[in-house]
């Protein structure tokens, strides 16, 4: 499929679809396609490639949204509930492995050999130019996201449930956590990947992606950076995903910028706490920096400085309050 640019286009493309395309477990990926997204192109997102799904409305504005552009129909990000549903209390009691993380949520393992509704992405071994490097994060998906089957029917019923309830004529989610239940998928690794062929247009170069799966198994779950990423004169770039370590949820916060002068990454909390990052000057994107550090609490901002000690960029995390400016900082 072509890369589709514009909101005609892909309202044009999903009007004109196969039904089977257009059910919500089909359009896995346009919950999380935002700006740090773009590189996936129309292919992937049609073909569900994350394990997340919103109103096909929401997804439009959220997969051709510009650098500087606002998603107006993205539904503002709600406050996280401060109890455990009944549904959740019972999956914890009830699902092997299941562990407590914060007031409201509940992780449970992946069943073994279970497969997702969504069709992965592999990358091929020669569209991998370095890495992939762990650093601390895994994937996490919803009840929903996986196959009849791989969870009791109760649990599976109760989430959708939920999911229909919380949706339109538009479409409702799939696999979502929003309800506090999440399901670790596992590792996920930081790489260097080129463009697939299936995507069509391919960017020059290997770009910064989010990649599960072993060594040589590997697929593809999301890409970074707005189309500003990585080029000269444009700030560094902050992207973040969930992690829980020890039954606590924390952050893992990932950075970009243009250039190899960048020696040592501060991540400043609200509360004035300092986390080293690690850093990865030339060594992961040719040419230019990636660092990554897991943060407890909010972070206020990123400070990178040279080898001699000199502040490079004082980067301020950007306030927002929606997905898709949210996956951006």
């Amino acid at each position: 499929m072509n890369d589709l640019r514009t909101v005609d286009e892909l309202e044009q493309t999903l009007k004109t679809a196969d039904a089977e395309l257009l059910q919500p477990a089909r359009l896995a990926e346009i919950l999380s396609a935002g700006r740090r997204r773009r590189r996936t192109r129309l292919a992937l997102v049609v073909s569900g490639t994350a394990a997340a799904v919103v109103a096909v409305s929401v997804g439009i504005s959220a997969l051709t949204g510009g650098a500087g552009e606002r998603a107006a129909d993205t539904p503002v990000a709600q406050q996280p509930p401060k109890q455990m549903s009944d549904l959740a209390r019972r999956a914890l009691a009830e699902i092997p492995g299941a562990v407590q993380v914060s007031s409201w949520q509940v992780l449970l393992p992946a069943p073994v050999g279970a497969k997702t509704a969504f069709p992965e992405q592999r990358v091929p071994a020669d569209h991998l130019e370095a890495g992939p490097i762990d650093i601390g994060t895994h994937s996490y998906t919803g009840v929903t996201a996986y196959r009849q089957n791989a969870f009791p029917a109760w649990l599976r019923d109760g989430v959708s449930d939920y999911e229909h309830a919380q949706g339109d004529e538009s479409g409702y989610p799939v696999g979502s956590t929003d309800m506090g239940i999440i399901v670790d998928a596992g590792p996920q690794r930081l790489g260097c990947m080129t463009s697939l062929e299936e995507w069509g247009d391919p960017a020059e170069g290997c770009f910064p992606a989010m990649l599960s799966g072993a060594d040589g198994d590997l697929s593809y779950d999301w890409g970074m950076g707005t189309d500003d990423f990585l080029h000269p004169g444009k700030d560094l770039e902050l992207f973040h995903t969930a992690t829980y370590v020890a039954g606590t949820a924390q952050t893992v916060w990932i950075g970009g910028t243009y250039g190899t002068d960048v020696a040592s990454v501060d991540l400043v909390t609200t509360d004035g706490t300092t986390v080293s990052a690690t850093v990865a000057a030339g060594t992961l994107v040719p040419g230019n920096t990636m660092f990554w550090g897991t943060v407890d609490g909010e972070l206020a901002k990123a400070v990178t400085r040279d080898a001699e000690g000199h502040v490079l960029e004082d980067h301020v995390v950007k306030a927002c309050a929606t997905p898709v400016d949210c996956e951006v900082r």
